[in-house]
């Protein structure tokens, strides 16, 4: 099976830019005191996930790929989100 033809110089370099604008929003948001803790926390993972994933999609050219390949990288990763999820609702239901 062959491989699309990967993206252009062009494009690696706005993927680069949109990462250096997402860092920014980052450094932007952790350094705003005027919001609460659970939101700028909320807001960082946001911008960590929509990183993570150009990444991945770009960087590692997951976006030229079939979508089995795709879903065999994003649940894998998703695995802690889920499992931490699941802590934190048993956690809860112990303290009541």
């Amino acid at each position: 099976m062959g491989h699309a033809t990967h993206g252009s110089r062009k494009q690696y370099w706005f993927i680069w830019l949109y990462l250096l604008v997402l860092t920014l929003a980052e450094v932007g948001v952790a350094n705003l005191h005027t919001l609460s803790k659970g939101v700028v926390i909320s807001a960082l993972l946001l911008l960590a996930v929509v990183k993570a994933a150009l990444v991945g999609l770009f960087y590692m050219h997951l976006v030229h790929e079939t979508n089995v390949l795709k879903w065999s990288v994003v649940i894998p990763m998703s695995s802690p989100i889920l499992y931490a999820a699941v802590l934190i609702a048993e956690a809860g239901w112990r303290l009541l």
